[in-house]
């Protein structure tokens, strides 16, 4: 980055990382208003003010409301991201990696609201997100139920498991607490009580403790 000739970075520095804040603010606005009142029921002009922007502002950002919410979607996913699943060698690193997931997702409480919306809204007709939810089952299927295979295959796990089960079971495990949190926050522990669930699958599918 070069600097001014009395050795200060260029003023579009300071306009940048204004710039950036805004949108931050924005998208926190967005995703509480998402997660708790839904798609169709937000309104622009209510995240600008929640984000103490104009609705001009905001738009300058993210030119619809649309584009706002699969931004969000898009910010969601990251936190279970697939890419790196090529690390994951064995069905006790896909299960750290997935407690560790949890951990990073309920830093952010309002995300995790917000994936619980969708799972309801998100399979309606018409929806932004239609057929999404789907699509991203599958490809957790597709892409993690091999890493149980493995652990079969290596005496990781019991031969007796199925895999898919396993990686279903997986899912539901977080996809159930998750929905308990939200409707519990203040009595649930999201990250602990996922974390013995899954200390418990796998004393069960292999016979010693995840975590020593």
């Amino acid at each position: 980055m070069m600097a001014g000739a009395d050795g200060a970075a260029p003023a579009v520095d300071g306009r940048q990382r204004r710039g950036d804040e805004r949108r931050e603010r924005i998208l926190a606005a967005a995703v509480h208003r998402f997660a708790h009142r839904g798609y169709d029921a937000t309104r622009i002009a209510d995240i600008a003010r929640d984000a103490g922007v104009t609705d001009a502002g905001l738009i300058h950002h993210f030119p619809t409301k649309l584009a706002l919410f699969l931004t969000i979607v898009e910010r969601r996913e990251q936190a279970y991201g697939l890419h790196e699943i090529g690390d994951l060698d064995t069905v006790s690193d896909l299960l750290h990696w997935y407690i560790k997931a949890v951990r990073e997702a309920a830093q952010r409480p309002d995300y995790v609201y917000f994936r619980a919306m969708l799972s309801g809204s998100g399979l309606l007709d018409g929806h932004p997100i239609a057929g999404r939810l789907a699509a991203n089952l599958e490809g957790a299927l597709d892409g993690l139920t091999p890493i149980f295979r493995r652990g079969i295959d290596r005496g990781e796990i019991s031969g007796d498991e199925d895999a898919e089960q396993l990686m279903l079971e997986l899912l539901a495990l977080n996809e159930g607490i998750r929905a308990q949190w939200v409707a519990l926050p203040g009595r649930i522990d999201y990250p602990a009580v996922f974390e013995r669930a899954v200390n418990a699958m796998y004393r069960r599918i292999a016979g010693r403790a995840l975590i020593q």
